[in-house]
């Protein structure tokens, strides 16, 4: 089966620089996080800390379902207004992945961005 993935994109805010430290993953049912250590490491040296959630810089977590921390990121399937945010990504039903994907689940809270590819 192919992986259907994502790049975490961090922003360091006093240059703009964006660093892609991380892959999120979808594969067999199943979600890995993992990061990409030469990035992580550059952007280390700028301010980039890693994510508590995932602690260990060469581990691949796993998990049944779209992690936690990455979820709140969405607007929940039950808000009133969620068909017209779905439109909105060229969506007709609730997928928290490909929601995930085509916002980029960015908050105006902090530094971090999905995007499919980057250049």
């Amino acid at each position: 089966m192919e992986r259907d993935l994502v790049y975490l994109i961090w922003k360091d805010v006093n240059t703009g620089n964006k660093y892609k430290v991380a892959t999120l993953y979808k594969e067999n049912g199943k979600f890995y996080f993992k990061y990409i250590l030469e990035n992580v490491k550059e952007a280390q040296k700028v301010g980039f800390k890693l994510l508590v959630a995932f602690p260990q810089i060469n581990a691949t977590y796993e998990n049944p379902q779209l992690f936690a921390n990455f979820a709140t990121r969405l607007p929940n399937e039950n808000r009133p207004e969620i068909k017209e945010i779905l439109e909105t990504y060229g969506m007709t039903e609730y997928d928290e992945f490909e929601l995930l994907k085509r916002s980029g689940a960015k908050l105006p809270t902090d530094n971090y961005e999905f995007v499919v590819s980057v250049k």
